[in-house]
């Protein structure tokens, strides 16, 4: 009974549009990996990712690490990414958490910030929250002193 109340709710998209509270909606995207338009070794590949990650829960919690997977996805308007997530979340029945970084991008353009000291500062942690914590703060350091230079 539990996995078909699983498989029949319906998906929602959390959104942190202000940096305040979550807000969601309802998914309604009819994306599967049968309907996605991808080369099919990296969409195997992919899938084949998901479910061991998803027989994998005990193993995560014996270790001490938390359970979760990320994908970081890159790329202009219409390549695909809303799709693949869509087709992701339809294919584990999880909801979408949706992390905005427009800032980030705004800046990297705004410093001197080598691709370098962005990797080493997203390879630094797995937990990709404080990852990401950490490289806007590399990225607002590096604006204060760049500040700190002009004047």
């Amino acid at each position: 009974a539990k996995a078909i109340n699983h498989q029949e709710r319906s998906l929602d998209i959390y959104m942190n549009e202000h940096g305040n509270e979550w807000s969601s909606i309802v998914l309604q995207h009819p994306s599967t990996f049968d309907t996605l338009a991808m080369d099919m070794k990296q969409k195997r590949a992919i899938v084949d990712d998901l479910d061991r990650f998803t027989k994998r829960k005990d193993y995560y919690r014996r270790i001490g690490k938390a359970w979760k997977r990320g994908y970081l996805l890159y790329g202009p308007p219409g390549t695909g990414k809303s799709s693949l997530i869509a087709a992701i979340a339809n294919h584990l029945r999880f909801d979408i958490y949706d992390l905005e970084l427009t800032g980030i991008e705004a800046l990297i353009q705004e410093v001197t910030v080598t691709p370098a000291e962005v990797a080493e500062v997203l390879m630094r942690n797995d937990d990709t929250d404080v990852a990401l914590h950490d490289l806007v703060k590399l990225l607002e350091l590096k604006k204060k002193e760049a500040t700190e230079i002009k004047t």
